[in-house]
């Protein structure tokens, strides 16, 4: 099918791999273009394939996934659900099981469809069924046939080693039925990032000090050097408790015993994040972000946004903004009286020089593209200029703070 049977707004992705790259949000026609261009480069570096296909994109859904388990004598048993709901850039940065958004049987019927999949194809091994949850209607976005990032939280609440299980299943083993969850567990995931922008950081950890009262997956240690070629992502962090609650305490205080000097990170996110009411509510989307801009203030209990409650006219809820542009550089904000300089937010590569001296710009038109960690940011000019000097070609290799194109009224 074309992309127009789908309909927009729409959502393209690779068909590589995820982990948000390759990904771009297509509101209308005159997008798809550019978008699809985009999409396959990321696509093309992060998995060295540029296939990529469209989706219908829902506005505010929930993300929740079933684990799946199924050996090669027959047996398929999910392990219960996460839900992944809280992103940035299309990533997880918090997830959780159980999901505080299932009842018993909502989770029964998205369990059964995760196993009645992976029957259909035949699955082996451990494997993830991805859904979005819009109230209580699920819709399918994939199966991940691979261990998680966010796998822990479901070892922690069954009490089941995914990896050993992997291991037996491999060398002909047979699986057991799901044992009972056991209270709950809630991951973050410590980044080389922004804490406001989100955008991949660079540098060497000098100091680390990672928590002793939760688990800690990391694959960093003091003196280690964070580059651009790969994901920027640290440690994982997770807490298990008897309720919700109880883990989300354990995991603010876990963060609060977190230190990392030399290079950026978005442990402060982390803190404001755990501690959000919206958060401890449960009562949140893939939209969250979007809604409560990273380190904003927090309101002093968890309110149910009007928009999403039919007495408001039965209008149609506004459509999600992104949050703030991460591709104008601080300088450049407000500058609109005279010459400013547009600076790269990250150490990274010059993809794309996209204008040349001289030339007259839009608002918010992209003049450089970079690369940094197989993701494309584009630097887009704060107000209509024409373009003076430009800094750098294409395929220069430049440091966070380096200046790439200056701008005048």
């Amino acid at each position: 099918g074309e992309p127009s049977d789908v309909g927009y707004p729409l959502m393209i992705k690779a068909a590589g791999g995820g982990g948000g790259r390759g990904m771009r949000l297509i509101r209308t026609a005159e997008d798809l273009e550019a978008g699809l261009a985009a999409a396959r480069r990321e696509s093309q570096a992060a998995f060295g394939d540029d296939m990529v296909f469209c989706e219908r994109y829902i506005e505010r859904p929930k993300h929740v996934e079933i684990q799946l388990l199924a050996d090669t004598h027959g047996t398929v048993i999910a392990l219960g659900e996460r839900d992944c709901s809280i992103q940035r850039r299309h990533q997880k940065v918090l997830e959780e099981a159980p999901s505080p958004a299932l009842d018993p049987a909502v989770r029964a019927r998205m369990s059964d469809a995760a196993v009645a999949f992976a029957r259909a194809v035949g699955y082996r091994g451990a494997g993830t069924a991805e859904f979005m949850l819009s109230g209580r209607d699920f819709y399918f976005l994939e199966l991940n046939g691979r261990i998680q990032v966010e796998h822990p939280v479901t070892e922690l609440v069954t009490g089941v080693d995914l990896v050993r299980a992997q291991l037996r299943i491999a060398n002909g083993g047979t699986i057991e039925a799901a044992p009972e969850p056991r209270g709950h567990a809630v991951e973050v995931r410590l980044y080389a990032e922004d804490p406001r922008t989100f955008l991949p950081q660079a540098g060497r950890i000098e100091h680390l000090e990672l928590p002793r009262n939760v688990r800690v997956d990391a694959g960093v240690e003091a003196g280690d050097e964070v580059g651009t070629a790969y994901d920027p992502l640290l440690a994982k962090l997770i807490a298990h408790a008897p309720t919700r609650a109880e883990a989300l305490e354990r995991l603010r205080d876990a963060l609060d015993a977190t230190a990392v000097r030399g290079v950026t990170t978005n442990l402060s996110f982390l803190r404001w994040l755990v501690s959000h009411p919206g958060v401890r509510s449960g009562d949140v989307t893939t939209a969250f972000l979007m809604e409560h801009p990273p380190l904003s203030s927090a309101p002093a209990r968890a309110t149910d946004a009007p928009w999403r409650r039919t007495w408001r006219l039965n209008l149609p809820p506004p459509p999600v903004l992104p949050p703030p542009d991460p591709d104008v550089s601080a300088e450049a904000r407000g500058a609109v009286g005279g010459p400013s300089t547009l600076s790269a937010p990250m150490p990274g590569t010059v993809l794309r020089v996209l204008v040349a001296e001289g030339d007259r710009v839009a608002a918010r038109q992209p003049l450089v593209l970079l690369e940094a960690m197989k993701m494309e940011t584009p630097i887009s000019s704060p107000h209509e200029a024409i373009v003076g000097r430009i800094h750098v070609r294409e395929g220069d290799r430049v440091v966070g703070g380096a200046p790439l194109v200056e701008i005048a009224v």
